[in-house]
């Protein structure tokens, strides 16, 4: 009887072993924040773009707003974008103080998993001058300059 038991529970106790392949390696996981940049030569009262990225190493993890006023606010996004490969990112103000120029209107903050130079792109879906006439600004997405790094290991 005693050796059944300790059948069982060794058998239970191991099970998880059994059920499918453990990857033993570490996971690096590193967080970084990425800036969306919105070069205009006229005052920006609207902005809409499109981000897409390689969902299996690299996942949205947060938005904030910009540097100036009229989008201190993170901006409007769908949820799923976190995590699909694509999400799109809009804004507006309808106040007076509508960026004019170089401006950073949003960062986002990502985790990359493994050792892979993240790649996100840009496209401009949209964008209005107040008044709702629209233009055609430059958009960039640069890298903010620090990087936080963890290890599986570091987290235990």
């Amino acid at each position: 009887m005693y050796k059944a038991l300790m059948s069982l529970v060794i058998l239970t106790l191991c099970s998880p072993l059994f059920a499918g392949e453990i990857n033993l390696a570490p996971s690096r996981v590193r967080f970084l924040s990425v800036d969306l940049w919105v070069d205009s030569g006229e005052a920006l009262a609207a902005y809409q773009v499109e981000i897409t990225y390689d969902r299996n190493s690299i996942r949205i993890v947060g938005l904030e707003g910009g540097q100036v006023e009229a989008y201190r606010d993170a901006p409007y996004y769908d949820q799923k974008g976190f995590e699909s490969g694509r999400i799109i990112l809009a804004a507006f103000t309808t106040g007076t103080d509508a960026p004019k120029g170089r401006t950073r209107v949003a960062i986002i903050h990502v985790a990359v998993e493994g050792n892979i130079r993240p790649e996100l792109t840009c496209r401009l879906m949209a964008a209005a001058k107040p008044g709702g006439r629209r233009i055609s600004p430059k958009v960039d997405l640069i890298p903010a300059l620090q990087e936080k790094r963890t290890d599986e290991k570091e987290k235990k």
